[in-house]
């Protein structure tokens, strides 16, 4: 039986021009983490791409319906539901 191995390939980036202290920064924020300053940056990065881009959320903003509220009518609105508090 021939078993066949699938070879991960990863991936590197590296950061030019990184002043020190916002390195010292990064560690910081690592070692609070209990991580290393890769794992924590791929975290980063990770949490970053989950969410939409600004032109992504800007398109969802535009599909939302309309209204058509006076300024006057949302002010009054707000302060009714400040009072009824």
């Amino acid at each position: 039986m021939l078993i066949a191995c699938e070879a991960l390939t990863m991936s590197n980036v590296q950061v030019k021009n990184l002043d020190e202290e916002l390195h010292e920064q990064l560690r910081a924020r690592a070692a609070q983490e209990g991580t290393t300053i890769s794992d924590y940056v791929l975290e980063l990065i990770r949490r970053d791409l989950r969410r939409p881009t600004r032109r992504q959320w800007l398109d969802e903003i535009a599909q939302l319906p309309k209204h058509n509220f006076s300024r006057e009518e949302i002010y009054e609105a707000i302060d009714e539901g400040r009072n009824r508090r």
